[in-house]
């Protein structure tokens, strides 16, 4: 991939990478006004949101360790090579998910994969 196709990937990515660590600081910060006392029905209120942000941190969480890894591979020069098939991954699909390790082939079969299994 050339250097111009490079930059504007890792642009994308550490653009993304903001952004998530942005939402996931708000999401603390509700968190932590979130903890004040109030009747039942507040506090149930309470526990299921920090329940379903907690997922989302997760989800966040996890997205960001793939853009960690994307971001290496640019260092490396692997950047765009699926990690299952070691075919180059179309840039269509890489403009779509930039931190994405497969081609969308080999990602459709690990899910199918994960369902038989």
């Amino acid at each position: 991939m050339d250097k111009v196709k490079l930059k504007k990937f890792k642009d994308k990515l550490q653009e993304a990478r903001v952004e998530i660590l942005k939402d996931l600081e708000f999401e603390q910060e509700f968190m932590a006004d979130s903890t004040e006392q109030g009747d039942l029905v507040d506090l149930a209120e309470v526990v299921i949101n920090n329940e379903l942000l907690n997922r989302l941190s997760d989800i966040e969480i996890d997205t960001l360790k793939q853009i960690d890894i994307a971001l290496e591979k640019i260092d490396k020069g692997t950047y765009g090579v699926c990690e299952g098939t070691g075919k180059n991954i179309p840039e269509a699909r890489l403009n779509a998910i930039p931190w994405t390790p497969y081609t969308i082939e080999f990602a459709e079969q690990l899910e199918k994969q994960k369902k038989n299994a």
